[in-house]
């Protein structure tokens, strides 16, 4: 009896070790996928296919939309660059034992220009990209933006933005 006993002890330990290794591995290759890289199209090129079919865009359209594209990289790139340093730069004097908060406050203070200085570049490259669109083209551009920010519209619409009721957005609104 008692090796009995011993045999169906051993063999659910192993039917729990074969489950948990089958989960391990179903885990493995569920949680490992690849990642797909956030950028979908590389520099100078034209836009996202994602893009181009979420505004429905002509050929011709595409490629106004590259161009702009293309012109909103060259310039907020190098922007972008000074931002990364500033922020180093504040991180390194707060890691030191006794950080110079003027030093803090000027790095802060350019920081915040260089984030005004990229916010305008982005506000331009929209305005470039509506003059491009149709209306309804530009109310999805709209809602694309709306989701880029983290501020999603609501209703497809943007809040606070009725424009008198109407709940539309018209060619040349914003």
């Amino acid at each position: 009896m008692n090796l009995l006993f011993k045999n169906r002890f051993i063999f659910w330990v192993l039917m729990i070790l074969v489950v948990i290794n089958i989960s391990a591995l179903v885990s493995f290759f569920v949680f490992t996928k690849e990642k797909t890289p956030v950028s979908c199209c590389p520099p100078g090129e034209q836009p996202c296919p994602s893009f181009r079919e979420k505004l429905d865009l002509s050929p011709e359209q595409t490629l106004k939309v590259a161009d702009i594209n293309n012109k909103y990289k060259e310039t907020a790139q190098p922007i972008a660059e000074v931002i990364k340093k500033t922020r180093t730069a504040i991180l390194a004097e707060l890691e030191k034992d006794a950080p110079d908060t003027n030093q803090i406050n000027s790095l802060t203070n350019e920081l915040g220009l260089l984030q005004l200085k990229i916010q305008r570049e982005n506000i331009n490259q929209y305005i470039q990209l509506k003059h491009v669109c149709t209306p309804e083209q530009a109310q999805k551009l709209s809602a694309l933006y709306h989701d880029l920010y983290g501020c999603p519209m609501q209703n497809g619409q943007m809040k606070h933005r009725n424009h008198h009721g109407k709940g539309t957005m018209k060619k040349g609104d914003l």
